[in-house]
């Protein structure tokens, strides 16, 4: 019987949902490049920090203040290969190459933190994984040697080694106290990609300028970002993170859902609701549900 992180890790990827639509609107209509949406996602990451004025913090080792700070540096590094994958394909096909962080953390979990499952919760994560992969790929054949591909490969690896450190953070400090040195870590990462490159350092001009309109665009995206973030490190510290991963490998499934109820109301921001196949992803979907079920019982 699991613990109240199966519930936590539902909504996490219900979020991320959410901010991948605005994300894919965000990147065709309004970056100019992949360092933009990395930079923003990075400094908002910070205003959890604020809540250190009112609520006390641990100050942990110094080992483990360095992986807080490479964990966030490491996240924020996945969001710019996330955001140049974003500019090359769909939502669909990269929602799809997410997975590949689920699919990768079971062997990691096991070597680095003696991590091991029941076999029947083995059952469930594969098919869970496999059900994601189907239901977001609208055409296999785009997955086979494109950028988006490696781009994907490389953003997953970060997010992998990220929660394999988060888990370690975890269990030697108090979540709170890690979920802020995390946070820093990103606001770090924000800043080296905005003084290290041509494209990065023209993101403060750029904000000032057209940037502004859309401010409150950007605010409620990265408020929801936090929020998952935030869901995700909370589940993480309560489970085992190779079921964490896999759970929020639902995206897909939240997705297509928004997809089909907004389409009629909003149709120019929801293409994924025109796409075929709309039988095979209900499919997937009640096999997803059947992977939980295993997971969870």
């Amino acid at each position: 019987m699991v613990n109240d992180w199966f519930y936590i890790a539902l909504i996490a990827p219900a979020i991320w949902a959410l901010v991948n639509i605005i994300d894919d609107n965000l990147i065709r209509g309004v970056y100019r490049n992949p360092y933009f949406g990395t930079i923003i996602s990075g400094f908002f990451a910070l205003l959890p920090v604020l809540s250190v004025f009112f609520i006390p913090i641990s100050i942990p080792s110094l080992p483990v203040i360095i992986f807080s700070f490479l964990a966030g540096f490491l996240v924020v590094s996945a969001y710019w290969f996330y955001f140049k994958a974003l500019m090359s394909d769909s939502p669909s096909i990269i929602v799809a190459l997410w997975t590949l962080t689920a699919a990768m953390l079971p062997f990691l979990a096991f070597v680095f933190l003696q991590e091991t499952l029941q076999f029947k919760q083995y059952v469930g994560f594969v098919i869970i994984l496999v059900a994601s992969m189907i239901l977001s790929v609208v055409n296999i054949k785009k997955l086979t040697f494109s950028k988006t591909f490696f781009f994907m490969i490389i953003a997953s690896i970060f997010i992998a080694i990220t929660s394999i450190l988060e888990k370690y953070i975890y269990t030697h400090i108090d979540f709170w106290s890690g979920f802020i040195f995390i946070s820093i870590g990103m606001g770090l990462g924000a800043l080296f990609f905005s003084i290290s490159f041509k494209a990065g350092r023209m993101f403060f001009k750029e904000f000032q300028g057209k940037f502004r309109k859309y401010i409150w665009i950007f605010l409620f995206s990265e408020l929801l970002n936090i929020l998952a973030v935030f869901f995700s490190n909370l589940a993480i510290s309560k489970g085992p993170v190779s079921l964490v991963k896999v759970v929020e490998g639902m995206q897909p499934f939240y997705v297509l859902l928004y997809a089909i109820v907004f389409y009629p109301f909003f149709p120019n921001y929801f293409r994924e609701a025109t796409q075929e196949n709309k039988l095979k992803k209900v499919l997937c979907m009640m096999i997803i549900i059947l992977g939980l079920y295993f997971i969870y019982n």
